[in-house]
């Protein structure tokens, strides 16, 4: 999962991705990770490092990113 500052990084960065082709999906973020941004950007492992690859190009400064099990639990911070 990708973590965001604001709702507008979090709009911004997934028009991007989805432009890019990257299969995401945009949910509430976990209150166990981040009370300040209710937005996440959900997308496969597969494709972190295509993105941590080219995140200077997305348009935004920064973002966090998480992982969590197959159930959507126990949230861990990768980055």
């Amino acid at each position: 999962m990708l973590t965001f500052e604001s709702v507008n990084h979090t709009m911004m960065t997934e028009s991007k991705l989805k432009a890019d082709g990257f299969d995401i999906k945009t949910i509430p973020t976990p209150r166990e990770i981040s009370n300040s941004c209710g937005l996440t950007i959900r997308m496969s492992m597969d494709d972190l490092e295509k993105v941590k690859a080219y995140k200077d190009s997305l348009p935004i400064a920064y973002f966090w990113e998480y992982t969590t099990d197959s159930d959507g639990n126990k949230a861990e911070k990768i980055d």
